[in-house]
């Protein structure tokens, strides 16, 4: 096919007088993210950072922009391609439209089109094999492009494309960028802490509307109605909250349980519950403010209060080993010697404490050995079910040059009782 027939350039959609929009972050912002991740290249030897999919992709550009990355509207494309000197982001305009709209919302310098053509039996509305020239007119057919293949990392792409353009591009090395792009998303901007801070600030005030609102008799879809319109009173439009997800609750004496949800039911909430969220809901800015929290509806048994006691002892324990040169397996040995010292059941699958993003290397997990240094944000999340609830407390923390520091007022040492 000759591409370049189809190719959308310019159309007047690019020149119309359009109103700005206020990006994601400001331009500095920007310019320290592309400044580090070419420092990270410039270490592991790439002449070019390829980024195919939206979890990475729209930290370089927008949550919002553009709307077109392959694993989100999987007919289309979109690729933000970074050098030592350019960057770059490739995608479907439709018409120009799209552009217009993308040059507004992004500091990306160069936006050019990817034609919406392909050749039958392809189904896709973009074809791959317009990449190799494509990277020929920048330079790249025969350098080291860094892709996301590893471990945490998403293609924005089938397999079988990717094997295709590889194929394409013979005199090309085709390598795991995924390093360069964990570390990135592993150790965060001020910008990325000071917004997480704020996010967990929300998450703990509409944990706190739980103890104010949630009565014996109010059914969880009338119970999370008033949290959201609590929380929409409270905060502006910067901030987002979902009522619904991570719930669990669980009344033993009644053998009555709603266990780990996510739609709202018309189960009535009675005293002998056992309420559990394992997240707020509550983001800021498109980070979220994940932080999980215990309540208990009426008088709580022994067994409640020892089970939460010792939860929470493991997440202090656990905070403590949070600090540079420690290893995310240092805090998760934290948990289990608390749990041994109980007699208490050991976590046996999963992992107890994460980074903000999936893509990074923060997993507390016996078998995660990554080195925790400043800038880096950890959560500890013990977590442990039986019959009388799920017991889960999180806790974020950013780790600093001495220690660590607390993003939020941390979990309650006694456990949250409402009356009933």
């Amino acid at each position: 096919m000759d591409y370049g027939r189809y190719a959308l350039t310019d159309d007047e959609t690019l020149a119309y007088p359009s109103y700005p929009l206020e990006r994601d972050f400001p331009r500095e912002e920007y310019e320290l993210r592309t400044c580090r991740a070419r420092e990270l290249m410039a270490v592991a030897d790439l002449d070019a950072l390829v980024i195919t999919s939206s979890i990475v992709g729209r930290w370089f550009t927008s949550s919002h922009e553009p709307h077109s990355w392959h694993d989100q509207a999987i007919c289309r494309s979109a690729w933000y391609i970074l050098t030592a000197d350019a960057d770059y982001l490739y995608a479907t305009p439709t018409n120009n439209h799209n552009f217009n709209t993308q040059r507004r919302a992004t500091w990306v310098r160069d936006i050019r089109p990817l034609v919406e053509r392909g050749v039958w039996p392809r189904v896709e509305t973009w074809g791959i094999d317009q990449m190799p020239a494509i990277f020929a007119s920048l330079g790249l057919d025969r350098k080291c492009l860094g892709f996301e293949l590893g471990d945490n990392m998403t293609l924005g792409m089938s397999t079988n494309d990717f094997l295709r353009l590889r194929e394409l591009m013979p005199d090309a090395r085709f390598v795991d960028g995924s390093g360069v792009i964990r570390r990135l998303m592993t150790v965060q901007t001020p910008l990325e802490i000071e917004r997480t801070r704020i996010a967990c600030q929300a998450a703990v005030w509409i944990h706190d509307q739980v103890l104010q609102v949630l009565r014996p008799g109010l059914t969880e879809r009338e119970f999370l109605a008033v949290l959201s319109a609590n929380f929409a009173a409270q905060f502006g439009v910067d901030y987002s909250y979902r009522p619904t997800g991570n719930w669990d609750v669980r009344n033993e004496a009644r053998r009555d349980y709603n266990l780990h949800h996510h739609i709202a039911t018309d189960r009535k909430y009675q005293a002998g519950d056992q309420i559990c969220r394992g997240t707020s809901g509550a983001s800021y800015l498109g980070y979220a403010g994940d932080v999980d929290r215990i309540w208990y509806l009426g008088e709580p048994p022994a067994v409640v209060r020892d089970a939460y006691r010792i939860t929470w002892e493991c997440n202090r324990a656990m905070a403590e080993q949070i600090k540079p040169g420690n290893l995310c397996s240092d805090v998760h040995a934290a948990l289990v010697r608390v749990t041994d010292r109980h007699n208490f059941q050991r976590p046996l699958a999963g992992r107890n404490g994460h980074g903000i993003h999936n893509t990074g290397d923060i997993s507390v997990h016996p078998d995660n050995h990554t080195v925790l240094e400043p800038g880096m944000i950890v959560s500890v999340e013990p977590m442990f079910g039986n019959r009388f609830g799920y017991y889960d407390l999180e806790d974020q923390y950013v780790v600093t040059p001495t220690g660590r520091d607390p993003l939020h007022e941390l979990a309650p040492e006694e456990m949250p009782v409402i009356r009933a």
